[in-house]
């Protein structure tokens, strides 16, 4: 009898497992910065996605409306608010004059969005609607880590007190191909064991495919090998059960790291 039962229960565990430590295919969300225009003395010119591909088209640049917070971070730690640039970019308001690495920040708008059976509904939990499919709660952040001159400066690695956040613990600026670098991840500011999912640009042009793999320790950390040099992109999602089922279902939290590797 009580092998009847663990036969039953195991395969419960394993949708369990899989529903707290795998990635959701939703779309994700990262910034990617104009490498060639910081280059060339540009202010830095910072694209929003949300996107099964990394590379991402034009086409997957986040919907204004979806919206809600975009700043960049300077060496020192000041906040610079951004603007909306005419090719739906984003830009620095003021001049970003120093030499050093900064960060740029991108937050949707967060919170319910519920699968209905006349599509989906956001800004509802299942007890604003009729007909509810599925609720999730998500929570996702992004930042771009970029540098101008030889980088420098610590802003990079503090922490920005989001829900999820990876932070790196060396300045990419100061790594090349073939080099480790340290993240910390953290989930509602403690350490979180979950899987980091990696890839750079070029490595596949299929949705959802990455190129490293790897899960954080105890500490929350995980080490990430620099396979190739040019833009790299690391993700980071975890996701339980809603609080209250009566509510939502589900509630999710996702980060994302871009930076550019010499």
């Amino acid at each position: 009898m009580k092998t009847k039962r663990m036969n039953l229960l195991f395969p419960a565990l394993i949708v369990l497992s899989v529903l707290v430590c795998g990635p959701a295919w939703a779309h994700d969300l990262w910034i990617t910065m104009d490498a060639d225009q910081l280059k060339n003395g540009g202010q830095g010119m910072a694209a929003v996605f949300s996107s099964h591909h990394f590379p991402a088209p034009v086409a997957d640049y986040m919907a204004p409306e979806r919206t809600d917070k975009i700043y960049f971070i300077t060496p020192d730690g000041r906040q610079v608010t951004a603007k909306k640039a005419k090719d739906g970019r984003f830009e620095p308001q003021n001049s970003l004059t120093e030499n050093g690495t900064y960060v740029a920040v991108a937050i949707p708008v967060n919170g319910f969005a519920t699968k209905t059976t006349e599509g989906y509904q956001r800004g509802k939990s299942k007890k604003d609607v009729t007909n509810a499919i599925q609720c999730r709660f998500s929570q996702k952040f992004a930042k771009a880590v970029f540098s101008k001159g030889n980088g420098g400066g610590n802003a990079f690695s503090k922490p920005l007190g989001h829900a999820m956040e990876i932070i790196p613990m060396k300045d990419p600026a100061a790594l090349k191909a073939g080099d480790t670098l340290p993240v910390k991840v953290l989930l509602e500011g403690k350490p979180a064991r979950t899987y980091i999912y990696g890839t750079y640009a070029g490595f596949s042009e299929s949705a959802n495919t990455y190129a490293y793999t790897t899960r954080t320790d105890k500490e929350g950390v995980a080490q990430i090998k620099m396979l190739h040099n040019g833009d790299w992109l690391l993700l980071a999602k975890m996701e339980e059960g809603y609080p209250d089922a009566a509510v939502c279902d589900l509630k999710s939290w996702a980060a994302s790291l871009t930076f550019a590797i010499q």
